[in-house]
């Protein structure tokens, strides 16, 4: 490789220095001299990004359902089968909430609040060695609930 060397001191930007502040009390410290500048302390833009940061808060913690995932256990006629299923979700992942639905003659149980695929995946394979028709499947999801898992 060859050596390269190229002069750019006349195309880099260049700063004035400020003077530093003392954010306390809103003085410029110079040489050991303090003078008041108002004008260079945003205090009234701070202001307006803790309400902004405060009414963005507000408006996700009413924000209760979101897309996800859950593991679909069991599909299929028979109550007994579906109650075993639930209790040996509760049994090995009791961090797991179950969701039993009955469509007649059908049950459906899953399991689980996740965020994302990776994060069902985890449960996925534990939970298919018993239950080989278990999938994963997209379902709109609680969010507070999902929360709590973690």
């Amino acid at each position: 490789m060859g050596d390269y060397e190229e002069d750019l001191s006349a195309v880099r930007l260049t700063y004035e220095k400020k003077p530093d502040i003392d954010s306390r009390e809103g003085k410029v410290i110079r040489d050991n001299t303090y003078n008041v500048v108002k004008d260079e302390i945003p205090l009234n833009d701070n202001k307006k990004v803790d309400k902004a940061l405060d009414s963005m808060s507000v408006h996700n913690k009413n924000i209760r359902y979101a897309a996800g995932y859950r593991i679909q256990v069991y599909v299929g006629n028979e109550r007994k089968e579906v109650d075993d299923a639930k209790s040996y979700i509760y049994q090995n992942f009791p961090d797991l909430n179950t969701y039993l639905s009955f469509s007649q003659p059908t049950y459906r149980l899953k399991a689980g609040d996740f965020t994302s695929r990776m994060d069902a995946e985890r449960f996925y394979s534990a939970i298919r060695q018993r239950y080989s028709m278990a999938m994963i499947v997209p379902e709109r999801i609680d969010i507070r609930k999902s929360m709590q898992m973690r």
